[in-house]
């Protein structure tokens, strides 16, 4: 299937421009671009290996050159001057880029860049998704928050959150922004999934603490941010929610001190007037994204209240468990998702 979706890539000629001409007599320049223009890894799809080079020296490259050479490359009035007096321009210490003359329309689709994420996702090869991103987005290659949510999703499958967090880590070059709900729901949620299919046990879920906190700290900065405190995902209760759930479960194999669980409960507690938890949702998707929201922030609560010593700090949890619950269990009545209903808290509650 990836072969058949791919093939058009390479209609066009994909031998590479990263060479000096030993034909014609080559201007050699130094480069100057601030722009980071991406280096890839060799995978172990030659079919993936062959779409990334095609994207470098098709896209990246070029883009990413000083304005005077880019200028050179795409402006129709110097195609003639190019083709008879080629540029050779340094893109590293190492690398020569020669300029050849280029059209916009002519630059690989953006249609044909999501099926090189999409080529990612069949091979499991993700070593070079964050280069990609960057490639991207130095070329105004937007990637919307649902193409977001499905690189989440996919990374998350193969073990491979760490890389989303980068992504999340250097905003600037890859427009990865936790501040928008949809996304830092999804991300929230596929830490608790990686939790749970771990019985909330082991290196699965301490690692799944690990990458929720780096989020979490991450959420402070501007980029990831949003001014309005009820908007602003970091303060939500399905946030807060997660980290409680993931701190009280490592908490219980001695992986996490009871003050980290303490402070994330009193930070539930502060936070829980911002939450929606009702069971009214308009439609499916609405409904999958409350079960999101509830699931485990209702575990998290559930696991707090084991805690003798927190007991001050979780008082309020039992009423809000009770409360919680049969909305949860009317919410999860209605998923079809069989990732979703196979999750161990979801048994529990269907139980």
């Amino acid at each position: 299937m990836a072969q058949i979706a791919m093939s058009r890539l390479f209609r066009q000629s994909t031998t590479s421009s990263v060479r000096q001409s030993i034909l014609r007599p080559v201007q050699v320049r130094s480069y100057g671009s601030n722009s980071a223009i991406p280096t890839f890894t060799s995978t172990s799809s030659p079919e993936l290996n062959e779409a990334l080079e095609r994207f470098r020296n098709e896209l990246f490259i070029p883009l990413g050159l000083p304005k005077r050479q880019r200028k050179s490359v795409f402006r129709e009035k110097y195609a003639k001057q190019l083709e008879n007096e080629p540029i050779t321009v340094k893109i590293s210490e190492t690398e020569e880029f020669t300029l050849t003359p280029k059209q916009h329309h002519d630059l690989p689709s953006k249609k044909q860049a999501l099926e090189v994420l999409k080529l990612m996702v069949e091979t499991k090869n993700f070593s070079n998704l964050f280069p990609y991103l960057s490639g991207l987005r130095m070329s105004n290659y937007a990637i919307t928050s649902d193409r977001w949510e499905f690189i989440i999703r996919k990374t998350s499958e193969a073990g491979k959150l760490s890389t989303v967090i980068e992504c999340a880590r250097q905003c600037n070059r890859t427009g990865l922004s936790l501040r928008n709900r949809n996304i830092a729901r999804r991300l929230f949620f596929e830490l608790h999934k990686t939790a749970a299919k771990a019985d909330f046990q082991g290196i699965p879920t301490i690692k799944a603490l690990k990458l929720a906190r780096e989020a979490a700290s991450l959420m402070d900065a501007k980029e990831h941010s949003v001014s309005n405190i009820q908007e602003d995902p970091k303060h939500q209760p399905f946030v807060i929610g997660t980290l409680l759930e993931l701190s009280a479960a490592c908490a219980k194999i001695d992986e996490a001190e009871t003050p980290l669980v303490r402070g994330y409960a009193q930070k539930l507690d502060a936070s829980w007037s911002r939450g929606n938890f009702k069971d009214d949702a308009a439609n499916r998707i609405e409904n999958m994204s409350r079960v999101e929201e509830n699931l485990a922030l209702y575990n998290g609560m559930r696991l707090s209240l084991e805690f003798p010593k927190l007991s001050e700090d979780t008082k309020s949890f039992k009423a809000r468990c009770k409360t919680l619950k049969p909305v949860l269990v009317s919410q999860l009545k209605q998923v079809k998702n069989f990732d979703v209903l196979e999750d161990k808290v979801v048994k529990q509650l269907l139980a």
